[in-house]
């Protein structure tokens, strides 16, 4: 307890030094310690410092980031919104009759849609028909060979000329 430091100022306070030089070594020793301790401090608020501001930029970068896709997501959304029909977002037909009306145009452009399905349909179907009618106008492999086994076997017996 006699190192402890309210004993040394107790005893600097008193005028009970019994070793002025002593008591000067550990004063100087403290001093170096929290020299070194402010130091210490000093840097690591310095790198504390210097993660913020990383940070801090980056999330200004990410954020800039999210605002361009935000915008481009915005866009592409009024496009789709402008090709299908609806206008603005939050912005629907003015009236019953209006949105009516624009279920009545999608119902004929669907109508005319399947209409020239349909007859796509049916132009193939009917080429798809085609050829299997004169795919069955040909000869089978059998068929063939049995053919042309005859006219071998015709020749064979014939005597020439």
């Amino acid at each position: 307890m006699a190192d402890s430091p309210s004993h040394v100022v107790r005893m600097l306070v008193s005028g009970d030094v019994p070793d002025s030089s002593e008591s000067r070594r550990r004063q100087v020793d403290w001093e170096r310690q929290i020299e070194s301790l402010d130091a210490n401090q000093m840097e690591l608020h310095q790198t504390l410092l210097k993660l913020i501001r990383e940070q801090t930029g980056t999330f200004i970068r990410d954020m800039s980031v999210l605002r361009q896709e935000v915008s481009s997501l915005k866009g592409k959304q009024s496009v789709m919104e402008q090709s299908m029909g609806l206008g603005a977002l939050g912005q629907p037909p003015s009236s019953f009759a209006d949105r009516l009306m624009a279920l009545e145009k999608f119902a004929g452009e669907s109508d005319k849609n399947f209409a020239s399905h349909a007859r796509e349909v049916k132009a193939l179907k009917d080429g798809h028909a085609a050829l299997k009618d004169a795919h069955g106008e040909h000869a089978t492999l059998p068929e063939r060979i049995a053919y042309l086994e005859k006219l071998l076997g015709d020749s064979a017996q014939t005597p020439p000329r």
